[in-house]
């Protein structure tokens, strides 16, 4: 049996792609922002989309820089992940009040976060206003991940156990992959 999900909560059908920590700044001022709805959009030229609230200090940084960096984090920075969501940068220091190292990124002005098993560093190429939010698009100009999250061509989900934000400040932990065989579609 199937029950009905209101419109407006319809997302939390599929709202549990990795909840990234967002870094935004201009060279003075900085941010760290938890945002769910963060996802590749090409791989030539390798693009990245992330969609932001407008009126939200992360959209004001990235405005002033076009730069951002997505920041892939796992299950233990999931309470300071929480806490950078539940906290206004404007209003406080994220980074020193929650326990984040900023570090200096190598093309774009926002830092990485030292605490982050990868970050891809990004700048803004189109931004679309949509009823409340602005979808930005960057391009990635540098990554990198620790070493001992990466197979040489994918996350390794077992030890990065990334998380992925359902509601309400329960997450998902992503701890397998599966390698499923190629279909046969001859008849």
């Amino acid at each position: 049996m199937r029950v009905e999900v209101k419109p407006d909560e319809s997302y939390h059908l599929i709202n549990h792609g990795p909840c990234n920590l967002i870094t935004t700044g201009d060279g003075t001022r900085q941010n760290v922002a938890p945002i769910n709805w963060t996802m590749p959009l090409n791989n030539d030229p390798p693009l990245m989309l992330t969609v932001i609230e407008e009126g939200i200090y992360t959209e004001e940084l990235l405005n002033a820089s076009e730069e951002f960096v997505i920041n892939v984090v796992g299950e233990p920075l999931a309470p300071k992940v929480l806490a950078c969501g539940r906290s206004h940068g404007k209003e406080i220091e994220k980074f020193k009040k929650i326990g984040l190292t900023p570090m200096p990124s190598k093309m774009v002005r926002p830092p990485f976060l030292r605490e982050s098993l990868a970050h891809i560093e990004c700048r803004l190429t189109a931004r679309h206003p949509h009823e409340g939010v602005t979808i930005f698009v960057g391009r990635v100009l540098h990554a990198e991940v620790e070493q001992e999250y990466w197979n040489g061509k994918s996350l390794v989900v077992e030890k990065a156990r990334t998380i992925h934000h359902l509601a309400g400040g329960v997450f998902a932990v992503t701890e397998r992959t599966i390698q499923v065989p190629k279909p046969s579609l001859e008849h």
